[in-house]
């Protein structure tokens, strides 16, 4: 079990969880600052790492960051919002789910997010706040923005709901 922050990391979200530990949801860039991969970790009060994980990109992605950490029972659901390419007006931005086992942080489920509305080539994306990543009702809650790419400055809201195993 790796406990070590990999080098190039940043965090976008640290969130309490109890029991004097918070889950710390990031990205770690390579050596010229590109490709970002998304990271995940559970840390004691303190900021000690108890473990590290660095996650797997989505498919069809080119670098993704880990924004948002839940905790639900012996659980972390961690949003990842992930680019499909470089250059960043052909770039759809697209928003998964992944469930990891609070003891280890190994990955339990994973399930992409479904944006109501969105059609053919859209980016999406969760600003910062725990409101965006919630638990509601015994479901997953991701809420945000998204636009249609021939239309960037047309943003709508959007909310979804996930089942807490993440399956369709």
């Amino acid at each position: 079990m790796n406990n070590e922050i990999p080098q190039g990391f940043s965090s976008y979200a640290s969130e309490s969880i109890g029991d004097n530990k918070q889950c710390v949801a990031g990205a770690a860039s390579d050596e010229d600052g590109m490709n970002q991969r998304p990271v995940a970790y559970l840390a004691q009060a303190s900021g000690k790492p108890i473990w590290t994980r660095t996650l797997d990109l989505p498919a069809d992605t080119y670098q993704s960051r880990a924004t948002h950490c839940l905790r639900q029972g012996d659980a972390l659901y961690v949003l990842l919002q992930s680019d499909t390419q470089p250059e960043q007006s052909l770039s759809q931005t697209l928003l998964r789910v992944v469930k990891l086992n609070l003891a280890d942080g190994a990955v339990q489920a994973g399930g992409d997010v479904a944006v109501p509305g969105a059609q053919g080539a859209y980016s999406a994306l969760a600003e910062e706040g725990a409101k965006h990543l919630r638990w509601d009702n015994g479901n997953v809650v991701v809420s945000g923005q998204y636009f249609q790419l021939d239309a960037p400055d047309q943003r709508r809201d959007f909310s979804t709901t996930l089942k807490p195993d993440l399956g369709p």
